[in-house]
């Protein structure tokens, strides 16, 4: 109930993102930040997978905008959530 907002705004990054090139945003600086705010709220609520999404989106976004502090500290999140799962293979970059 609580993560049906942060459900329904995560499938709106998700379709605004998983077109190729830079996204239409008016500031993608802010949709850098939101998208950090999206994966911590769902940090917060325990659900790992779900956050673990957002920070696949944020390091996509952050890739594609050549905010390299950006993508590195979304790969620091992933690496915490795959170690947090027990998927130690997957967390080596």
């Amino acid at each position: 109930a609580l993560s049906k907002p942060l459900d329904e705004a995560f499938s709106l990054w998700k379709q605004l993102l998983e077109k190729p090139g830079i996204p239409s945003v008016r500031s993608p600086e802010q949709t850098v930040t939101s998208l950090q705010l999206l994966a911590s709220l769902y940090r917060l609520q325990a659900q790992p997978i779900q956050a673990l999404e957002s920070f696949l989106l944020l390091r996509s976004l952050c890739r594609r905008l050549g905010d390299i502090p950006g993508r590195a500290s979304a790969l620091r999140q992933l690496t915490g959530i795959l170690l947090q799962l027990e998927r130690p293979s997957q967390a080596q970059v």
